[in-house]
């Protein structure tokens, strides 16, 4: 009997229990129906959690304020019934003052807010505008995208985006572009110049040259004092050697441009170009080794008058008493510095037992005209080298060179694989 009684004052506390929850649930239940406050009942593992929030109406008013756009809503006829303080700023006029008046009367074109209108019934709804500020005295570019509110709201919601600061960039593109344009045009100018300047230099030019060179051939030496005779000889070493000049000047120039590449079999062109300067060969007893070489995708021409140059300068600048020995062929290792590591390259070696330079000097052989011995103990023009790299450069590929006084030189072809 004592038992029973227990178990019914167990079941009456858990009543008045449920009681107590049921009656706070339905407090919040209606509370929430009231709209006294907004809440929302969580239940996480079977418990349940009650979080508070602020009233919606408030925290859509705080997000459009805080809006980097002007935010307006309208009626039918663009009365302005609401906009946040950014739509103020950028009309340097109050809120307050902005509320009650009409869109239209801060266009600078106010006939177009009735476009504006017709055009939401096609579905355009964005538009680039231009608005007044400040009473009027000054205006700016802004973006303007508008809403229907209907049916929940007679009215129509604004975002305006000011576009200052756009068009004043795309204003400075435009002018950057068209500058570069000038340049282009005038850089085009000039390269049609510089094409007459080389015919000029390369016919015109050559003409008197060859007829100096002709004619101090034709004066028989023996017949003039030895002064007159050797005045005679330095005047023809000098054309003969501004004849040079001028050919290596427009050999120069042709190279400045990219020619249409197609395979080319380096082995092919180093066998031709042994061929041209076998002369030149047999008369320093040179020897020159050739291993294996790729196929690569190149201008021939081109090719040829890199190797040329190369072979010519190792063998040019031999030592007195020893045979050239130059040694092309294929380096697998491309552990070095190139500019683009991003491509693969196929690396070439032109090394020779020559003089050699010093370090300091490797920076300036490419550059033309440069000269690192006298003319009378070296010929040429201080050309060869700026060609290969020009060529190097119209192939997007790298040329660089290593080199040890007394031992030789060695220079490094990358080619891209393409």
């Amino acid at each position: 009997m004592k038992d029973k009684d227990k178990n019914i004052d167990r079941l009456l506390a858990e009543i008045a229990t449920l009681k107590e929850e049921l009656f706070e649930s339905n407090s919040i239940v209606n509370a929430i129906k009231q709209g006294d406050v907004d809440a929302l009942v969580v239940h996480n593992n079977g418990v349940p959690q009650l979080y508070s929030l602020e009233t919606a109406d408030y925290t859509y008013r705080l997000l459009i304020e805080k809006f980097r756009q002007g935010a307006l809503s309208i009626s039918k006829d663009g009365l302005i019934l609401y906009c946040n303080d950014y739509f103020s700023k950028l009309t340097g006029i109050s809120s307050e003052m902005i509320i009650g008046t009409y869109l239209h009367e801060y266009f600078d074109n106010p006939a177009q807010f009735v476009q504006l209108i017709e055009a939401m019934e096609y579905g355009i709804t964005t538009h680039e505008i231009l608005l007044k500020s400040e009473s009027g005295k000054k205006t700016f570019p802004a973006y303007i995208a508008l809403t229907d509110l209907e049916p929940a709201v007679e009215a129509i919601g604004i975002v305006i985006t000011d576009l200052t600061e756009k068009k004043k960039h795309e204003g400075a593109l435009i002018q950057h572009q068209s500058e570069l344009e000038e340049k282009i045009t005038e850089l085009n100018r000039i390269n049609s110049n510089l094409k007459e300047f080389i015919h000029v230099i390369s016919h015109d030019l050559k003409e008197p040259l060859r007829k100096i060179v002709m004619h101090s051939e034709r004066i028989q030496g023996n017949n003039l004092i030895e002064t007159d005779a050797k005045s005679l000889s330095v005047m023809k070493l000098s054309a003969l050697r501004l004849n040079s000049l001028i050919d290596d000047l427009v050999q120069y120039s042709s190279h400045t441009a990219q020619l249409e590449r197609t395979e080319v079999d380096l082995n092919s062109v180093i066998s031709e170009v042994v061929d041209d300067l076998e002369i030149s060969i047999t008369d320093k007893n040179a020897q020159i080794k050739i291993n294996k070489l790729p196929v690569i995708q190149a201008s021939r021409v081109q090719m040829r008058q890199l190797f040329a140059n190369l072979i010519t300068n190792a063998i040019k600048y031999s030592k007195a008493d020893t045979p050239p020995l130059i040694q092309i062929y294929q380096d697998d290792n491309i552990n070095t510095d190139i500019p683009n590591q991003n491509t693969k390259f196929v690396k070439i070696k032109i090394k020779d037992n020559g003089i050699g330079m010093e370090s300091g000097h490797l920076l300036k052989i490419f550059t033309i005209f440069q000269r690192l011995h006298a003319k009378n103990e070296y010929s040429g023009n201080g050309i060869g080298l700026a060609i290969c790299k020009k060529i190097m450069e119209n192939h997007s590929g790298t040329i660089t060179v290593e080199s040890t006084p007394n031992e030789g030189t060695t220079f490094n072809l990358y080619f891209p694989i393409l």
